[in-house]
């Protein structure tokens, strides 16, 4: 059987970073999710940053950013200092967007312009440069540097403190074919936020006219990272964690366990539903 690992996801409030760290390490789970939706909560990197100090195996991810109100380049550093300071725990995980940007007057980001973003991480992440006409800053928010005639100016974009170390892997979460294609393209691993049944799975992979990538394509940069998960719905009993939820991912990527997100209930058990793209 594929290797397991559970995860725990929760809000970013720093105040409760490493009590939240520490406890979740204790009982067992193998890493914690951060959300990213600044209208909502605090800041992920600084919730992981106190996080990684306080653990010492635990896994680290936001969980999730998106490609909007993060520079793919903020977004890289941020998670390059925290492989740094974890030592090789850190991920990304990335959405269209959903809270985060509702709460801007926007909805999920472009296709196209999601797909993009993926990829400049990528190039980031992976020591590589971005091209600055790749770039979509609007002149009257900031004209060229090419117009102060710098000496040694920059030719491109790129993470230049990093040095050596593991790559930061990417997590896409999607629930459709194409966002499913754009993580097969350029992600690491993929999150189906569809739910367990394998109906949904199959359909949610499923190639369609004009969303030609299939879930098997999913690149795997290494044996020992999981590439693929999926949202499930269960219950367990009130001593399970209050620290919310778990995500089971398997290293196998023919296998899809879960992410899944408590809730407590009146009853005396806590219901454990499904994660969706509305934890951006």
């Amino acid at each position: 059987m594929a290797e397991q690992e559970f995860w725990t996801w929760t809000v970013s409030d720093p105040t409760g970073s490493v009590e939240f760290a520490r406890r979740a390490e204790a009982q067992g789970w193998d890493g914690i999710g951060a959300g990213d939706s600044q209208s909502l909560t605090g800041d992920p990197h600084v919730f992981l940053a106190l996080a990684a100090t306080a653990s010492d195996t635990l896994g680290l991810a936001t969980s999730v950013t998106n490609p909007v109100t993060r520079h793919a380049a903020a977004t890289a550093s941020s998670a390059i200092a925290l492989q740094r300071l974890s030592g090789g725990r850190m991920a990304v995980g990335i959405v269209r967007g959903d809270s985060a940007l509702a709460h801007l007057g926007r909805a999920p980001a472009r296709l196209g312009w999601f797909e993009k973003y993926v990829e400049q991480v990528q190039a980031y992440l992976t020591g590589g440069e971005v091209p600055f006409e790749d770039f979509s800053i609007a002149d009257e928010a900031a004209p060229p540097a090419a117009r102060l005639g710098l000496a040694d100016a920059p030719q491109a974009s790129a993470i230049r403190w990093a040095g050596e170390g593991p790559k930061v892997p990417v997590e896409v979460a999607a629930t459709g074919p194409r966002v499913i294609g754009i993580a097969a393209r350029h992600a690491d691993r993929v999150m189906l936020a569809v739910g367990a049944d394998p109906r949904r799975i199959a359909g949610a992979s499923r190639p369609r006219a004009r969303r030609p990538t299939p879930l098997a394509a999913i690149r795997t940069p290494s044996p020992s990272a999981p590439t693929s998960m999926s949202s499930v719905t269960t219950t367990q009993p009130r001593d399970v964690s209050s620290g919310v939820g778990r995500r089971a991912c398997s290293r196998d990527s023919r296998r899809c366990m879960g992410k899944w997100q408590a809730r407590p209930t009146r009853g005396s058990e806590r219901s454990f539903g499904g994660c969706t793209t509305a934890t951006t």
